[in-house]
């Protein structure tokens, strides 16, 4: 080794932020750097030659990595503590070994610790700073699902929109939304692919309840040319490939024909489509997010839903609660409809505690919807800028009994259960509507009919 070399070893010996100390095999210290001065609180010139169990012995250190290397033959780490400095010391000692195996010397390397405190410390501070700014743009992504009618004000829901954007975040597919109607699974659906990693792609939606099987079929899968009579020449793409690399949303999947949904099943297994007439599949990477407001374990005891489809949709599910579960909802709800209809209809209405207590009380069985549409219907309708008489006749309406759902039993005959239903329904429209024109359209009759109706039943409709 020439003197250059010798000069650069002890260049990196002395300059090394560690502490180095090298020993012999009897436990004397030959050398020490500047840094093992600093971390010991001791000279160089105090301890080279001196048994490094005399350091001990005159507690200047409390334990000796050379010593326990020289007894075990092997290298030993541990944490020193040094008086003199007050620093605690993780101290690793080595052996290095001569051609007849013994030891000849032990290297010992120190490294303060504290050092090692600061840096999780620091670590803990930037994890926590990183925690804060996730919540911080949580909430301004609650504000922001606010802004297109989601609030998110109840314990219940809060809780959903924060798995929405746990799964949309982590770009997961296959997530099933379920809530009765009205509750806005469209919207949670859109918020959903807004924050995935396909935000800049397609969001197609296709409610599969609103086509017959086969005009569903070719809307999903597409077709060739020639492939049923009407049929385009040129065929036609599929809402599948249209939302490749972006998102497709089915809504009332559950109304899905089984035809459909075996096609449906074998997408999610294969990502492979084939579209009518075609006797090529296609490959197409699409996030698929399906909604329902039925009960689909149900309709799979009845046969009306495969269990297969049923288990690969329900890899992920939102439950979006209903209204009435959410009174923290309603009241910011209303005040975002009537800040948005005051503007949209140039009017200054208002609403006071009567209403807002009516409000919460009400049943709301059409959710979000519902609620939306009755401050729509009092800002548009009731002259008065007060809206409170008019809300509180609007949510004591009696309910219209929906189309198909059976009329319960009475002690009366099939005229005098007709006659009552169609008396409740001339009181909800006479409470909802100022003339009998606005009547009329509510009920789907004409304007001579409800007269000779209202007068048949007595009823009357009430000023606003």
């Amino acid at each position: 080794m020439n003197d250059h070399d010798l000069f650069f070893l002890e260049t990196i010996f002395t300059r090394s932020a560690d502490g180095l100390l090298i020993c012999d095999r009897q436990g004397r210290i030959l050398k020490m750097n500047q840094a093992a001065e600093r971390l010991n609180g001791i000279r160089s010139s105090e301890v080279l030659g001196k048994d490094v169990r005399a350091l001990v012995k005159e507690g200047q250190i409390n334990r000796s990595a050379t010593q326990e290397v020289l007894e075990t033959r092997r290298q030993v780490s541990l944490v020193q503590t040094t008086p003199r400095s007050g620093y605690s010391l993780l101290v690793t000692g080595t052996p290095v070994f001569d051609d007849a195996g013994e030891i000849a010397y032990v290297v010992v390397n120190e490294r303060d610790i504290s050092l090692i405190r600061d840096m999780k410390r620091q670590l803990a501070q930037v994890r926590q700073e990183s925690e804060k700014m996730r919540e911080e743009l949580t909430e301004l992504t609650l504000r922001e699902l606010t802004d297109n009618d989601v609030v998110a004000q109840s314990p219940s829901m809060k809780q959903t929109v924060h798995l929405a954007l746990k799964l949309a975040r982590l770009g997961a597919s296959n997530i099933l939304l379920s809530g009765e109607s009205g509750t806005g699974k469209g919207l949670l659906a859109k918020f959903i692919h807004k924050h995935s990693p396909r935000a800049q792609n397609p969001f197609i939606q296709i409610n599969c309840a609103a086509l017959p099987e086969n005009l569903l079929e070719a809307e999903l899968f597409g077709y060739e040319k020639g492939a049923f009579t009407g049929a385009r020449e040129t065929g036609k793409a599929g809402l599948f490939e249209l939302a490749a690399k972006g998102t497709l949303f089915l809504d009332e999947i559950g109304e899905m024909s089984p035809g459909v949904q075996a096609k449906l099943l074998k997408y999610l297994d294969d990502q492979e489509i084939m579209p009518l007439g075609s006797t090529r599949s296609k490959k197409i990477d699409c996030s698929v997010l399906a909604a329902t407001n039925q009960d689909l374990l149900e309709l799979t005891r009845k046969k009306r839903f495969r269990l297969d489809l049923f288990h690969r949709l329900n890899t992920f599910t939102l439950s979006i609660p209903p209204l009435r579960e959410r009174p923290e909802d309603i009241l910011e709800l209303t005040r975002i409809c009537l800040k948005r209809f005051n503007k949209k209809y140039s009017r200054r209405a208002h609403i006071g505690y009567r209403s807002l207590q009516a409000l919460k009380t009400y049943a709301f069985p059409g959710n979000v919807r519902e609620l939306i549409n009755i401050v729509k219907q009092a800002v548009a309708m009731c002259d008065r800028r007060q809206l409170d008489d008019y809300l509180i006749r609007l949510t004591d309406a009696p309910t219209c009994p929906d189309p198909g759902t059976p009329v319960k039993k009475t002690d009366g005959s099939l005229v005098q259960t007709l006659e009552s239903v169609e008396h409740d329904m001339l009181k909800q429209a006479a409470q909802r509507c100022r003339t009998t024109r606005q009547a009329a359209e509510f009920l789907g009759i004409s304007q001579p009919t409800v007269v000779r109706k209202f007068k048949k039943y007595h009823v009357r409709i009430r000023s606003g």
